[in-house]
């Protein structure tokens, strides 16, 4: 990558570098990388652009350009990734936080729309970003967050220690609803894996080579969806909500799986880029 001195030589060196190894934004993630590394704001970046660099703090950001030339994602090198106006700690084996999956927590916030002291569980809850996203939202609300992973558990405690809507929200580890009392929620909200085997091919290598496969991938036909409605069916009481988001073309293969659990008012929700994104279902009252 050369050997610029300033924070404008290295911008540019290291960003071109960069999208020669192929990486989609290479200016930007070359700017968060630089920040990072100078414990600075992108902005700061250019208000001192002829900055010189000591020796420690170049072989820092040159470690971390090598590491992203290698496809590691940005958000696993920073440390955090913004999720709905709060910034969350990540690390590898725990799925990074996508804009996307905003409209669950949304959908989920329209749910609890009215009830009082509502109930509801995040069903593999990663970070924590969306059960504490929800409670930020809904201040009446407290949360069960459900995770078969320790990592991920141990990550999401942290998140919530250091997040204002925390108190409100308690972790266990578990698969999908099993431990759940039957009738005690008033909302079950997840973010399943729904990517197939067969799409494997289609992610880029930050994903698929870098982030958690129990996160991400199902087998065909999506039986741990279709497994999570079934037991959201028992965990629901009496007119609660089911929330899922799902992959772009498997919106309507779930809305089966909900119709043949009993949910009524069964609808999906698209997300900014007009993909369908979010099932919703309602247990009959």
């Amino acid at each position: 990558m050369g050997q610029p001195t300033t924070v404008r030589g290295l911008l540019e060196v290291a960003s071109t570098w960069l999208k020669e190894q192929g990486v989609d934004e290479a200016r930007l993630n070359t700017e968060h990388l630089l920040a990072h590394v100078l414990g600075c704001r992108r902005l700061d970046l250019y208000l001192d652009i002829d900055r010189p660099l000591d020796d420690a703090e170049r072989d820092r950001f040159r470690g971390l350009m090598r590491r992203r030339g290698a496809r590691i994602p940005l958000a696993y090198l920073l440390g955090t990734k913004g999720f709905m106006g709060h910034d969350f700690k990540v690390a590898p084996g725990v799925l990074i936080p996508r804009p996307e999956t905003e409209q669950l927590v949304l959908s989920g916030q329209a749910a609890l729309a009215g009830r009082e002291a509502p109930r509801f569980a995040d069903v593999g809850t990663g970070s924590g970003c969306v059960a504490l996203s929800l409670l930020a939202l809904v201040p009446a609300a407290t949360g069960l967050g459900i995770d078969v992973s320790p990592d991920a558990l141990e990550l999401a405690e942290q998140n919530r220690a250091a997040h204002p809507a925390g108190a409100r929200l308690r972790l266990v580890q578990g698969s999908l609803l099993s431990g759940v009392e039957p009738g005690s929620l008033d909302l079950v909200l997840s973010n399943p894996p729904y990517i197939t085997p067969s799409e494997h091919g289609l992610l880029a290598p930050e994903v698929k080579d870098h982030e958690p496969a129990v996160a991400l991938f199902d087998e065909e036909g999506l039986p741990l969806t279709a497994r999570l409605v079934r037991e959201a069916a028992a965990a629901l009481a009496p007119g609660g909500v089911l929330v899922i988001e799902t992959g772009f073309d498997k919106a309507s293969l779930v809305r089966g799986f909900f119709v043949a659990e009993g949910f009524v008012d069964v609808e999906t929700v698209a997300d900014l880029a007009e993909i369908e994104r979010v099932v919703v279902g309602r247990r009959p009252a």
